[in-house]
């Protein structure tokens, strides 16, 4: 499977559920929540250890600068993702900090779609678009998993 191709899929994943979640009653909010934290928290820690260095490693200086901007845009969105969490969904505040987050990983999701992917099809072989493909699901899962423990 093409790792980039499979990572705008998660994208189209994270936006449905995001918009789920906006739509949703009191009681159904915090845990779709966090199966969204814990899906975007594994897809970001993958692409951070699995895609990003690989990428890193053969692009010039300048270009680097796209993956630093999306590990500091997945810190954002982290921090976020904290403070939503600390709140509780009968807060008057939850939606409007919810609202906030969804706004950082819309924002995040279109940057990485025009920039960032573009980048890694240039620089990396097909083969080595296919062959990180495995690597990245399985520390997704891994670290989605673990995070759906610690929210629980």
């Amino acid at each position: 499977m093409d790792i980039l191709i499979h990572i705008k899929g998660e994208h189209e994943e994270f936006k449905k559920l995001m918009n789920k979640i906006t739509e949703s009653k009191t009681k159904d909010k915090n845990k779709l929540f966090k199966e969204l934290y814990a899906k975007i928290y594994g897809h970001h820690y993958a692409e951070e250890n699995i895609l990003f260095p690989v990428v890193k490693g053969i692009v010039n200086e300048e270009n680097k600068e796209i993956v630093k901007e999306m590990i500091e845009e997945h810190n954002l969105a982290i921090y976020q993702f904290n403070i939503v969490e600390i709140t509780s969904v009968e807060d008057e505040t939850w939606n409007a900090k919810f609202e906030v987050l969804k706004e950082l990983i819309e924002l995040h999701m279109r940057e990485e779609e025009k920039d960032l992917i573009p980048l890694a099809r240039k620089v990396l072989s097909k083969e080595q678009v296919e062959n990180l493909f495995d690597e990245f699901e399985s520390l997704h899962e891994y670290k989605m998993k673990e995070k759906l423990k610690e929210l629980k």
